[in-house]
Formats: structure tokens, C-alpha cells, sequence
């Protein structure tokens, strides 16, 4: 993998800032401005509509290295001001995510389309894990700061200098890339340069028909939204239930420890496995975890359990990923688009209902009890999926 260290680094660093955002943001926001943060919110999750054809259009525009460093600018720029006013933090935060999402679907799109062309899809966990620890470090780090000094104007300190930090790896890659030719990636390769993958692999007889693929980015949606409508929730969940601040960041983090080891050791499961399997054991796995956390408020029955986020997103997205690009080749760029934008849709109605009345009605079980019907429905998907392949066949 070409300049491993410097893809790692910049997603170390951006998933730090979503470490320390997933943990405290939804509950520091709605201190500062209870009015504004519901709105706000499902903002945060439609930032990605806006900022996914923004940067592909600024990718194409100044290439790959320029548009990285311009996106990233925009993230320090915004959270330095949130930090120098934090009741400006929920005007600058979904600003902030609309360059965050979109320098992330870049380098995320770019290093999939790199591997691919070696034939080293599978490899992409390789430096996306770093993501997960960058996530775990700032949660857990920010829980213990947090408790000894509070919350509102730490947390937009440190959402800053996490920004500085993210800044400098997004520098530091666009420089060890600018060697490397634009033109290869400003527009999609030809027939005979596709990627590696789909000719050692084969054709996917369950993505033959229009209709098999459109179920397919369906249930990767429906496992996403679950996925998102939770995370966004689990920090004031906890908080809800009468844990510390550091217990709060430790509980948000041992899911993305799960997920960091998934993805630096499920290189070989990955290779053995279908996607549509891989998605399909994800699924079931996760019904587990949706249907007991609302029951297992203490440490000693939360932490476990939480770590079957391992399959809830540490396999599912990756594999959800060689499955987009196998299936779609060129398109995986537009195609994961719409993907996601369906997701982020769902989970910024469920988002917004949720801060309106459905978490003071019913609970934080109605967020889970969501995520448990999606969770089903894209379980069902995948069998099917599954049966259609036959002898197993990888895809």
C-alpha cells in the first residue's frame, strides 16, 4: 500500500474530531443552545448531501491534493471559531462536516480505487483501522479531561486542536501524492484498466438484475441508518443512565476498539468470505447488540456487548464497500452516493424526531428498536443474497 502512514495518519486524525463529537457533541450542543440543537443536529447528518458532490466536483476541478487541502482548511478555519465562541458551535459544526464528510469520501474513495486496481480491495482496513483508534484515543482521553474540567469549553478546544492536527496530515498526504498523476483519478478508467478484484473474482450472479442490486444498496442503507441513529445518541444515552464523563468516553470507545481490531485482522476473513456472507453474519451479530443495550446499563454487561460493534460496522462497512465497487465498478463513487444519502435522509428524520419528542415519549428504546428493524430487514436481504451465490463464491 502506497504511503501507508500518511492515509493512516489523516484518518486517525479526522475520526478523532468524530470521537470526541460522537461522545460530547449532541450533549454539549443542546447546552449551549437547546433552541437551535435539534435543527442543528439533523443538519450534522445532511452535511453529507451537500458535501459529497462538492467534493467530487472540487476533486475534478483542482485534483485530488489540492481539493484535499482546501476541505481541510475549511474544518480548521470553523472549529477554531466554535472554540473562540462555543455557543457558535451549532452553526460552525455542520458547516464543519460538510468539508470533514467530504475530504473523508475522498481519501476513502481514492484509497479503494488505488487498492483496487492491485487487487488489494481487502486491504482497505489496513489504514482505516488507524480511523477507529484515532475515535478511541480522543473519547477515551476526552472523558478523563472532561471530568476534571469540564465539558462545553474543553470540548471546543479540543475539537480545535484535533482540527490543527487534521489539518497537517491532510498537508502532509496531498504532498507525498502530488508525485503521483491527477489524471489517472480525475476521471474513471476504462474498461480494461477496471479494477483487479472484479476479474479475479469473478462475476456476481446476485447483482446480475437491476432490481438485486437496488436491494442491495438498500440493505447496506437500512444497516447504516441503524448504525448512525445509534451512534449519534450513545454519549447522552449514557450520560442519561447516570455514568461519569469518563465513563461515558470509555463506553464509546470500546466499540470502535472492536471495530480498529476487526479491520486491522479481518484482511484474511475478508478474502475467505463473500461480502453478502460477511454482511449477512453482521447482520445477525447485530440483532444481539440492538436488542440488549436498552438492558444493559452497567459497565460489567455494557462493555461486551458493545463490542459486537466489531461486526455491526467493523466488517459490515468494509465488506459493504468491495461489494459497492465489485458490483458497480466505476460508478462506486455515484452509487455509494446515493447509498449513503439515502442513509443520512433516514437517520436525520430519525435524528430529529428523536431530540423532538420521541426520546422523552418513549426512551432511548424507541432509537433502538429502530435500529433492530432495519437490522432485520437487512439480515433478510443478505440470506437472500447469499443463496443467489452459488458454491459460496466471493464477492
Amino acid at each position: 500500500m502506497k504511503h501507508y502512514f500518511q492515509w493512516s495518519a489523516a484518518f486517525g486524525a479526522y475520526f478523532a474530531i468524530l470521537g470526541l463529537w460522537t461522545s460530547f457533541g449532541p450533549s454539549t450542543m443542546m447546552a449551549v443552545n437547546p433552541q437551535a440543537a435539534p435543527v442543528a443536529l439533523a443538519c450534522i447528518t445532511l452535511a453529507y448531501f451537500v458535501a459529497t458532490p462538492l467534493a467530487h466536483r472540487i476533486w475534478r476541478w483542482l485534483g485530488f491534493s489540492r481539493a484535499l487541502r482546501c476541505m481541510a482548511s475549511g474544518v480548521l478555519v470553523l472549529l477554531m471559531a466554535a472554540a473562540w465562541q462555543p455557543a457558535w458551535l451549532v452553526w460552525c459544526m455542520p458547516l464543519a462536516l460538510i468539508f470533514g464528510s467530504g475530504t473523508y469520501t475522498l481519501c476513502e474513495t481514492r484509497l479503494l480505487e488505488d487498492l483496487a486496481q492491485r487487487g488489494q480491495g481487502h486491504a482497505f482496513g489496513r489504514a482505516r483501522k488507524w480511523g477507529s483508534l484515532g475515535f478511541l484515543l480522543a473519547a477515551t482521553a476526552g472523558g478523563a479531561a472532561f471530568s476534571v474540567g469540564g465539558v462545553t469549553r474543553s470540548f471546543t478546544g479540543a475539537l480545535a486542536v484535533g482540527a490543527g492536527v487534521y489539518w497537517l496530515c491532510c498537508l502532509g498526504l496531498s504532498r507525498s501524492l502530488a508525485s503521483v498523476s491527477e489524471a489517472e483519478h480525475a476521471m474513471p478508467a476504462p474498461d480494461s484498466q477496471r479494477s483487479d478484484d472484479a476479474v479475479a473474482q469473478g462475476p456476481m450472479p446476485v447483482a446480475s438484475t437491476r432490481g438485486a442490486r437496488f436491494g442491495g444498496c438498500a440493505a447496506i442503507a437500512g444497516m447504516r441508518v441503524a448504525e448512525a441513529a445509534a451512534t449519534t445518541w450513545f454519549g447522552a444515552y449514557w450520560l442519561h443512565t447516570g455514568h461519569s464523563p469518563l465513563e461515558t468516553g470509555v463506553l464509546c470507545a470500546v466499540p470502535v476498539a472492536a471495530e480498529f481490531l476487526a479491520m486491522w485482522k479481518g484482511g484474511p476473513w475478508m478474502r475467505r468470505t463473500s461480502a453478502a456472507a460477511m454482511m449477512l453474519i453482521c447482520c445477525g451479530v447485530s440483532v444481539v447488540r440492538w436488542v440488549g443495550t436498552p438492558f444493559c446499563e452497567t459497565l460489567w454487561c455494557a462493555v461486551p456487548l458493545q463490542g459486537i460493534h466489531a461486526f455491526t460496522f467493523g466488517f459490515f462497512y468494509p465488506a459493504s464497500l468491495v461489494w459497492l465497487k465489485h458490483t458497480f465498478g466505476d460508478a462506486f463513487f455515484h452509487t455509494r452516493y446515493l447509498t449513503e444519502s439515502v442513509a443520512r435522509a433516514a437517520t436525520a428524520a430519525v435524528t430529529f424526531v428523536a431530540a423532538g419528542w420521541a426520546i422523552a415519549t418513549l426512551g432511548y428504546i424507541a432509537i433502538y428498536a429502530t435500529c433492530l428493524v432495519l437490522t432485520v430487514f437487512s439480515g433478510l436481504w443478505w440470506l437472500r443474497a447469499v443463496k443467489a451465490v452459488p458454491g459460496g463464491q466471493r464477492t
